[in-house]
């Protein structure tokens, strides 16, 4: 296998392709200085069956030695793409968006973040550094058991940090007034059911940004989509996603 060859990579099966900007990055990694990449698709586009992907050009036993690589990224982030966009079809007609969360694979944040951008999410936050995020944890560290502690402590931290986004997650429709009063731009609706989370709306009244989230999945988002919170957060296109069939050819 000392010649040159060229070869396709290639849809199986219906899906929004993820991980064609990486083809040439492992290709570097891997030494494979022969192999050129020309993307006949770009990330976020919607494939068919036998749709060509890209095509590689160079030595042979180079873009055998890069092909499994390839195929694994490729495969692992088109899964998260194509099912963040099923959430997508499912929550935009009814006016509510999809972020995603930190619920990733380590090391792999940044990229399935990024297919789950492709796929029509929005990128939430990378980690709790980027923006306030006061989570139940901290409130039950912090001897928060009540609605007037509760208020008192966001407007403390609001004092504190005027110009960081504050989010609060909330469990008790309770809590959504005192975190109101306290001035968070946002609040964490967690693991509230879908007539909780009307009952959240008609409290709110477009004063924050409403985020559902916990247990969220594909057979269920319809019913928080009907719900509408400003949006729905859910980690399962990165969890509960499959791989994708994409395969490499021979031309």
């Amino acid at each position: 296998m000392s010649g040159h060859g060229e070869a396709t990579i290639v849809a199986r099966e219906k899906m929004i392709v993820c991980g064609t900007s990486l083809i040439p990055i492992i290709a570097s990694e891997f030494g494979a200085t022969s192999v050129r990449v020309c993307k006949e698709k770009e990330d976020g586009q919607e494939l068919e069956p036998g749709d060509c992907v890209a095509i590689l050009e160079g030595l042979q036993a180079e873009i055998l030695m890069v092909e499994r690589t390839v195929l694994n990224f490729m495969q692992r982030l088109s899964g998260v793409a194509t099912c963040a966009h099923r959430f997508k079809r499912t929550l935009e007609p009814h006016g509510v968006g999809l972020l995603d969360t930190r619920k990733t694979t380590p090391g792999m944040r940044m990229l399935e973040k990024y297919a789950s951008a492709c796929g029509g999410s929005y990128n939430h936050r990378m980690g709790l550094y980027d923006r306030i995020l006061i989570k139940d944890n901290h409130l039950a560290a912090s001897s928060v058991d009540s609605p007037s502690k509760l208020e008192r402590f966001v407007k403390d931290i609001r004092r504190n940090q005027p110009q960081v986004l504050l989010q609060v997650e909330v469990d008790e429709v309770d809590q959504i007034r005192p975190t109101l009063e306290g001035g968070a731009d946002a609040i964490l609706l967690d693991n509230f059911s879908p007539e909780a989370i009307v009952t959240a709306t008609e409290i709110n009244l477009n004063q924050a940004v409403l985020e559902a989230s916990g247990g969220i999945n594909e057979q269920n988002v319809s019913l928080y989509a009907q719900a509408k919170p400003h949006f729905v957060s859910s980690g399962a296109p990165v969890h509960a996603s499959r791989w994708l069939d994409l395969g490499l050819d021979w031309r």
